[in-house]
């Protein structure tokens, strides 16, 4: 195959992760750990109602798009997990989502997303940071049908949220940038 080909087809298999990104990144995900989600600053301050505006992207060689999000979240469990619901949308695509997320011991992030761009659940893992939350969505893109991973960073401060996502190639190294949202209180 060739190398032009092969960076093409590459493109194709990642090309629903990029939306999924975006949107397991805005609604989270949550492991079945015992950690109080109410003593993480992070997610305490995603609680709250959300409305999402951006860019997004629906393949790593498609267009930019504008993209708007509502979401709801809410911790649950005794306060151990921050519960997100909500619907995204740009002119291609949209949809349900639902998530839930949780700190599972010291920095470390974990959980489950289901989203009109999986094929099945998303699962989340990564760390935090002070006000950024690193995460690597592994998932299997509902329009491929294809294993696939994107890194989402999500920044909170200012009573605001920011989510960018990118597309991973198969070395775990970012591919393209496929999304940029920010979420202001509702």
């Amino acid at each position: 195959m060739s190398p032009v080909r092969s960076f093409f087809s590459r493109e194709r298999r990642m090309g629903g992760a990029l939306i999924c990104a975006v949107l397991a990144t805005a609604l989270g995900a949550a492991a079945a750990t015992p950690a109080a989600a109410a003593d993480d600053p992070f997610l305490s301050s995603l609680v709250g109602d959300w409305i999402g505006r951006g860019k997004a992207r629906t393949s790593p060689t498609a267009a930019e798009e504008i993209v708007y999000c509502k979401i709801a979240n809410r911790l649950v469990d005794s306060g151990k997990t921050l519960e997100q619901k909500g619907r995204c949308a740009l002119a291609t695509n949209s949809g349900a989502i639902k998530g839930r997320i949780t700190a599972a011991g010291g920095s470390i992030y974990e959980g489950t997303l289901d989203s009109f761009s999986t094929n099945g659940i998303a699962k989340l893992t990564g760390s935090g940071k002070g006000n950024t939350v690193t995460l690597v969505a592994t998932f299997t893109d509902r329009a491929t049908k294809r294993p696939v991973s994107a890194k989402i960073t999500l920044v909170s401060g200012d009573g605001k949220y920011r989510l960018v996502t990118e597309a991973l190639d198969s070395d775990g190294n970012a591919a393209v940038k496929t999304g940029d949202i920010v979420f202001e209180r509702n």
